[in-house]
């Protein structure tokens, strides 16, 4: 399978963009991976959508969005198989395991990154003694480990506490406390104060921190209440929103 893949990078010209930019022809079910640790292991699932079989090549990362197959570091799974085929319109099955190879906080989430990078068959009837351009697809998502001590969310924004503050240079803003075990993946949010209404790009929010949002077109502080509407993705992947109440004199 190694050699096979090496063939394929000295015989194409290679491109590589994320799912973000093009869309993939094996997708994997679900948006994230949430490994509890009491678990042995945690299957994922791959489906192929196209014609023609792909291989597929996947790896873990701390954080490095640069991050290769090959490099070393210290994410304490594995995933088996790393390097596999998958046939037109099939599915295949990749497990993760805990590895133990690092000690994780027990009061809170840890999170790391999956990556999956789609390769093409390098030869394809008329284009078996031609030169060609192989299209790799590199797609990449959370991994949350979560110790058993925390549990789960029921609304992941139940936990949050919503704050205005107000800078002289950065204008409104909104101070976001996330206040409990898990991660916020917020995806929006925005200020609603009578007819106007701003918004603010998002991160997400490690546990038991704090960010502020400073919001577009806001460079005044406004008077009186508002409603903040936060939107987040929850363990499902599905968007969820909540409104929070918020006051000009709070900060």
């Amino acid at each position: 399978m190694f050699s096979r893949l090496k063939s394929i990078l000295l015989s194409t010209f290679i491109v590589i963009f994320t799912m973000t930019s093009v869309q993939a022809s094996v997708t994997l079910l679900g948006s994230r991976i949430i490994y509890p640790a009491q678990a042995t292991s945690v299957d994922i699932q791959f489906k192929n959508n196209d014609n023609i079989p792909y291989v597929i090549q996947s790896w873990f990362d701390d954080g490095d969005v640069d991050s290769q197959p090959q490099q070393k570091n210290n994410v304490p799974f594995i995933v088996t198989p790393p390097v596999f085929r998958i046939q037109p319109k099939a599915g295949q099955i990749a497990r993760v395991i805990f590895s133990g190879t690092a000690t994780l906080p027990q009061d809170r989430e840890s999170l790391f990154w999956f990556n999956t990078l789609q390769i093409p068959p390098s030869q394809r009837g008329s284009q078996a003694k031609q030169n060609i351009m192989a299209v790799m697809l590199r797609n990449r998502v959370k991994v949350f480990y979560r110790p058993a001590a925390i549990g789960k969310p029921d609304n992941i924004l139940k936990g949050v506490k919503v704050n205005y503050v107000f800078d002289a240079r950065k204008g409104s803003g909104l101070e976001i406390d996330n206040a409990q075990p898990w991660h916020l993946s917020l995806v929006a949010l925005s200020l609603k104060t009578g007819a106007k209404n701003m918004t603010a790009e998002t991160q997400m929010i490690a546990p038991y921190s704090k960010k502020t949002f400073w919001l577009s077109n806001a460079k005044q502080r406004f008077q009186g209440a508002a409603t903040a509407t936060l939107a987040a993705i929850n363990d499902q992947g599905a968007r969820i929103s909540e409104d929070f109440a918020v006051n000009s004199q709070q900060r």
